[in-house]
């Protein structure tokens, strides 16, 4: 018997016949030039009135050109008897993927087919969970679906991997175990219902986009796929991304339902050549076809913030969707939209112009990250606000076709005399060139919401603080692939010399403020990305620069121009580095002159070992006496606009590549290299909520304050990766020349950093120093990272034979002038203290100074047999020698004339042990 509702629908068809044929005559809505925008500006009311079939039973249809239909439609099924029916597909299959977008209609409550067949279907509880079924295992999601909300179903069975799995909305949200085939099954595949007993469960609500695969897809081909639409370009290619699906075949594609063209009751299958029209798949007693609204891709429909400028309520479109997927696929259509957290998509457009011609602008604000993993279509502008950044990923293009551009802030020292070493995220705007000039990219960002175009004078050498500011273009000078150290090779380009993509470029300061002070700038122009190559020849230097709108890392960038690694990690036999490893990073932090002689800086250095401040002269700057270090410690990511030189070991390319960049704001991991001091924007505790991997290895941070107040810090990190000899990135190089110094010295060669998989006991790490001054100098810890507190440091000075524990206390030594390579080493025990019974006795004699009664005092309560003691000053000279010690446990000595200062006291045992003590005469 026929249900009261079916009749009651079937008449409603038959009434409404005679006004459909006469939309269908007269309406040019279905004309196949007209856009879905022209459809999705027409009510939905309109639509599904006009769209009544020309008989009360869509089987009826017969193919003539009156009963075409062609658009950009979804479909509705009532629940009641609506279904889709096409011929059997799925028996016996060993990978499905089954997928589409639904809505569901809010008054459901009972269980409902989505699509599918006896032994493979999708199927949505009572409560709106999500059940795959294979042959007899069930996968259930119980996580409820919201109605009237587009949601992607993806269901998919893979023999590779043996699982079935759930997508919603391209996320894997379950799976389990499944092996084998798909049983034999000879019944229909249906949209809308299933096959057997009495209810069919009808599927209530719209549904669009069904597509069926003969493969189990990964995650990556899904996700590339739920945005848009496909096409057939042998690959399957996206409609919206004009880009291939990885190496995904169309022949995997077996059925593709869009429901855009209708001949009568068959909707078009889009795998085959040729429009369906007689057989495929068949409509059964559906009545509304609707404008498609589902979120392919998701488009702006105001200003505002992103997730509610793409949000669209009565079309089912939940904006914040776009946010939460990272493969989402956005098109900004209207001026001033804005985001103020991280926003990841697979792909963005933005428009030149709104629909009244306005230009649209992408505000990315509150310090964000702007990821677009695959392809970027940058017709209007995006303004990075603060520390927000653009990041494309390795897979990521920008459309070659792009007219728009970007804005970055950056900020440099605002002195008149002092160097900033830069790179530029962008260039040129609408050229077909990649070269650019400073003045075509850099701008003046004293306000940033309107930055201008600086005043470059060619005459003087001084900037000035003028609106806008004012830069001397004299010290705009690069150092591209020339000899290392040549001073005269530096290439003089001023504002209008070719700068290419990845390479530095140096530029002083408008005079705004002092060395600490901040001058924001601002670059414009079209973002940097992809590969960007530069030649670079054997033992040549290069002044390089970070040439993307977001952070790269620098591990990765030293990694990707280091030698070919095998699959363990190690570099293959026969591979050679294209660099040395290190990065150098200059500071100039003091100065106040033109004149080179009057210049204050040095290099920052970095590699896999770590990072180390550039040596600076510590009674330069008055904010010293407070504590405060004018150099910083470069960390891993290299921030967006940050110059370095790196030296080349062998002849090749440099690479710069999209897998290097990442987003990190600015703060301890990432450090822009500008003048004395952090600027404002450079607050530590700035730092991203990204994970950070945490360095865990043993540093030991060796400083050294010269008599000339020259403040050297060496860094020895201990990694399994390395050995005591020279380890390619791993050991730094010495590159710089300060007045006095220490270093590592390995094979005869100076070091700021050195890496060792050793703190055994007999382990050393040799030390150089010179001087050009006689006087005192101190060797002392600056830090020590994850070090255990049973480890002891010592500074051994091999002339005096003295081990003095560095974690006790500085070591002050008179030197003069000179170099010495021999004299001083690290290392981890004293053997005048080695592990004995004896050497507990030993350690509890202590000697010490008196000033009160101006005498030496020995403590001895085991009373060990003590032979001598010889006292030296900080000159290394003997002052006093005494070979009659007391057997008592307390003697006292008198030394007449001692001076003030510090002294070495060695005491040396009848075993020939030594035990040396550190005394200070005030």
């Amino acid at each position: 018997m026929i249900s009261i509702t079916i009749l009651l629908k079937r008449f409603l068809l038959c009434t409404l016949l005679m006004f459909g044929l006469v939309m269908f005559a007269q309406n040019t809505l279905f004309d196949t030039s007209i856009t879905s925008e022209d459809i999705a500006s027409l009510s939905l009311h309109t639509i599904q009135n006009s769209l009544v079939p020309p008989t009360n039973d869509l089987n009826s249809y017969t193919s003539n050109e009156t009963e075409n239909l062609d658009g950009k439609f979804q479909l509705y099924f009532d629940g009641i008897d609506d279904y889709i029916e096409d011929t059997s597909l799925l028996s016996e299959w060993t990978d499905v993927s089954l997928m589409g977008w639904i809505k569901i209609d809010p008054t459901v409550n009972e269980s409902q087919v989505v699509f599918g067949q006896n032994n493979f279907s999708v199927i949505l509880s009572n409560n709106n969970s999500v059940i795959i079924r294979a042959n007899d295992t069930s996968l259930k999601y119980s996580t409820p679906l919201p109605t009237n909300q587009w949601v992607h179903l993806s269901a998919v069975l893979s023999n590779e991997t043996n699982t079935l799995k759930l997508y919603v909305n391209g996320l894997k949200v379950t799976h389990k175990e499944f092996t084998g085939a798909l049983k034999e099954d000879n019944t229909p595949f249906y949209i809308g219902r299933k096959h057997e007993g009495t209810n069919h469960w009808y599927f209530k609500g719209h549904i669009d986009e069904v597509r069926l695969f003969n493969k189990g897809l990964s995650d990556d081909e899904i996700q590339k796929m739920v945005y848009q639409e496909i096409q057939n370009g042998g690959t399957i290619r996206g409609a919206e991304v004009p880009r291939n699906i990885t190496t995904l075949s169309w022949d995997h594609l077996i059925k593709y339902y869009r429901f855009d063209s209708f001949r009568g009751a068959i909707t078009d299958n889009l795998t085959t050549p040729d429009i369906d029209v007689t057989t495929g798949a068949r409509l059964h007693n559906m009545i509304q076809i609707v404008p498609q609204t589902a979120p392919m891709p998701f488009r702006s429909q105001s200003s505002g913030h992103l997730a509610s400028a793409l949000t669209n309520i009565e079309h089912g479109i939940n904006g914040y969707d776009a946010i939460t997927y990272d493969w989402s696929i956005v098109n900004i259509t209207h001026n001033d939209v804005t985001f103020d957290a991280t926003q990841k998509h697979l792909s963005l457009v933005i428009n030149e112009h709104d629909a009244l011609a306005n230009p649209i602008e992408f505000h990315v604000t509150n310090d964000s990250e702007l990821n677009v993993s695959w392809y970027l279509k940058l017709d209007g502008f995006i303004d990075l606000e603060g520390e927000s950044q653009l990041v494309q990923g390795e897979d990521s293009m920008l459309d070659s076709t792009s007219i728009g551009k970007i804005e970055r802030d950056q900020q440099g020292t605002a002195d008149t005399f002092t160097y900033n070493y830069w790179s530029s995220p962008v260039k040129r705007q609408n050229s077909a060139s990649d070269n650019f000039r400073i003045m075509d990219v850099m701008h003046d960002g004293s306000d940033s919401n309107h930055p201008e175009a600086i005043n470059f004078s060619s005459s003087g050498y001084d900037g000035a603080g003028t609106n806008p500011i004012q830069i001397a273009d004299y010290w705009i000078w690069k150092y591209a692939n020339l000899p290392s150290n040549t001073y005269s090779a530096w290439q003089h380009i001023r504002r209008t010399g070719n700068i290419f993509p990845g390479e530095g470029f140096t530029m002083k300061g408008p005079g705004t403020g002092s060395i600490d002070t901040p001058q924001n700038y601002v670059f414009s122009g079209m973002p940097n990305n992809g590969d960007i190559n530069l030649p670079l020849a054997a033992n040549n230097d290069y002044l390089l620069g970070n040439p993307y709108p977001s952070a790269i890392d620098a591990n990765r960038f030293i990694r990707d121009n280091g030698p070919e690694l095998g699959i363990n990690g190690r570099p293959i036999s026969g591979s050679t580095p294209l660099i040395t490893g290190t990065l150098y990073f200059w500071e100039h932090w003091s100065g106040g002159s033109h004149f080179l002689q009057d210049y204050q800086g040095g290099y920052a250095t970095y590699n896999y070992s770590g990072g180390v401040r550039a040596a600076y002269k510590g009674n330069n700057h008055p904010d010293l006496a407070f504590g405060s270090n004018p150099t910083e410690k470069p960390g891993r990511y290299i921030p967006v606009g940050q110059g370095f030189f790196i030296v080349g070991q062998n002849s090749g390319t440099i690479k710069f590549n999209n897998s290097q960049r990442i987003f990190r704001k600015e703060g301890n991991n990432s450090i822009f290299i500008s003048s004395a001091f952090v600027s404002t924007s450079q607050n530590p505790t700035n730092t991203t909520t990204e994970n950070v991997e945490e360095d865990l290895r043993m540093k030991f941070r060796i400083g050294f304050n010269s008599v000339n107040t020259i403040k050297r810090e060496l860094l020895l990190t201990i990694d399994d990766n390395a050995t005591p000899n020279v380890d390619w990135a791993y050991d730094g190089i010495l590159n710089e020349t300060q007045m006095d110094d220490m270093y590592w010295i390995i094979n005869d060669e100076s070091y700021i950093i050195q890496a060792s998989n050793s703190t055994e006991v007999e382990t050393t790490y040799p030390l150089g120093i010179k001087t050009n001054t006689d006087g005192i100098n101190t060797i002392m810890i600056d830090a020590l990272e994850n070090i255990p507190n049973n480890l002891n440091v010592y500074l051994h000075d091999i002339d005096l034979d003295v081990y003095h524990d560095l974690r006790t206390s500085n070591y002050d030594i008179f030197l003069n002038a000179g170099e010495y390579l021999n004299r001083f080493e690290i290392t981890f025990s004293n053997p005048n203290l080695a592990l004995s019974i004896e050497d507990d006795v030993t350690n509890k004699v202590n000697v010490l100074y008196s000033s009160a009664i101006e005498k030496i005092v020995i403590v001895n309560p085991s009373l060990v047999e003590l032979n001598s003691m010889e006292v030296y000053n900080i000159l290394g000279q003997s002052v006093y020698f005494e070979n009659h010690i007391s057997d008592q446990n307390y003697s006292e000595y008198q030394i007449d004339n001692l001076s003030p200062g510090t002294y070495i006291i060695k005491l040396q045992t009848a075993t020939d042990r030594s035990i040396t003590k550190k005394i200070i005469v005030k």
